[in-house]
Order: C-alpha cells, then structure tokens, then sequence
C-alpha cells in the first residue's frame, strides 16, 4: 500500500517542479543577477511590506540586460503603497540583472518559465 501512496502522491503534484532561479529577501536597496536558461524568460514573483517603515513606501525592480541595458520592453515593477505582490514576466533567456530600490521589506522569488 504504501508504494501506491507515493504513486498518487507523485500524480497529484503533476510534472516537474519550477526552476527556481532567485530565491531573496530583504529591507532596502539590493541588486541581484540571474540566469535564464530559456528562451520562454522567467516568472519574478515579488512582495513588499511598508509596515514598518513608516506604513507607505517605493518599490521598483528595473530589470536590465546582459549588457546592462534597461529592458524597455519589460521594465519592472514601480509601485507605491503600504504593501502589494504580483508576478512579473520577463520572456527570453541570458543573463538579467535586477535592481531593488525602496526601503520597505520585500521578497523576490524568480523561476525559469516552463
């Protein structure tokens, strides 16, 4: 019985799990680089909490490219509030470089699309 257990344990969670590519968090500004291996891009999701630092706040990821070129076509994230969370997507593969400008606790969670 227990081998068709882990059967259906392995049939529920479906496929292959996600690449993570970036797994971060912090308070205040950072840079991180990442490594896409496909041409499909990447899944950035994001999180940012202003409670306590003062309630409301700026969070930007500006996304750049391999040169270190501003992506303008898929820019980042700009917002304002007390708190949000999202997912962006950055389609195509190589390496990209994201900068976090605010002063508020954030989390960065990025995956290869599949």
């Amino acid at each position: 019985m227990g081998a068709a257990l882990a059967a259906l344990a392995v049939a529920e969670c479906g496929g292959p799990q996600p690449v993570v590519l970036l797994s971060v968090a912090g308070t205040g500004n950072a840079g991180e680089t990442i490594d896409s291996p496909s041409s499909r891009g990447w899944d950035m999701a994001w999180s940012y909490d202003c409670s306590k630092s003062g309630g409301r706040g700026v969070f930007v990821v500006d996304v750049y490219d391999a040169g270190r070129t501003p992506d303008f076509k898929h820019p980042g994230v700009s917002e304002e509030g007390d708190a949000d969370s999202a997912v962006y997507h950055v389609p195509g593969a190589g390496r990209f470089y994201l900068d976090v400008t605010t002063t508020c606790a954030w989390t960065l969670r990025v995956v290869a699309s599949a």
